[in-house]
């Protein structure tokens, strides 16, 4: 690969193996060393003939792999979560997308299992079908659709009570002066 395929390379997919690495990681920094690594194996180790739709799904292949490599780690295996959890409070709440109306779908994604978490975030966030992200994870595509309808119900339960959470108040009318009958 040379420095011009490269560059094109890094423009065109780094922002969604940030966003991937992001959504696994829960940590701004640990999602930039996942990302630095992904595009130095491209640089590196890539497989010859990449473009295209192979390109993305090869760097979302070892995006995910990157991952879970990172969790683990001799470090991650040493240090105890409550101090993670102490260093990291508050970062994963920043989404990592333009759109402001997916911060809750994003927090509430942050909850799913890995597995659910990768195969939603692929399928809704990246716009891949159900074969391509079989085919990216190795794995069967009724496993893909498996995953997703879990992923939904658990979503689903997630946003419900947080939305019930904040509706405990009642609504007031229209003239504010009784609760809503509508």
């Amino acid at each position: 690969m040379d420095n011009r395929q490269y560059r094109a390379a890094v423009d065109g997919f780094g922002d969604m193996v940030y966003r991937i690495a992001l959504a696994q990681t829960h940590s701004h920094a640990d999602a930039e060393d996942v990302t630095q690594t992904v595009f130095l194996k491209l640089y590196t180790k890539a497989p010859e003939n990449l473009g295209g739709d192979q390109l993305k799904y090869w760097l979302i292949r070892v995006t995910v792999n990157q991952c879970k490599s990172l969790w683990r780690s001799s470090w991650l295996q040493r240090v105890e979560l409550r101090d993670v959890q102490e260093q990291e409070a508050g970062v994963f709440t920043e989404p990592a997308f333009e759109n402001p109306r997916h911060e809750n779908l994003y927090q509430a994604m942050g909850q799913l299992p890995e597995k659910c978490r990768t195969v939603v975030h692929l399928f809704y966030f990246e716009d891949m079908s159900t074969a391509e992200i079989a085919s990216v994870l190795g794995v069967k595509e009724p496993t893909v659709r498996t995953r997703l309808v879990r992923a939904r119900k658990m979503l689903k339960q997630q946003l419900k009570e947080a939305w019930e959470d904040e509706q405990s108040q009642p609504i007031q009318s229209h003239d504010g002066r009784r609760p809503c009958s509508c």
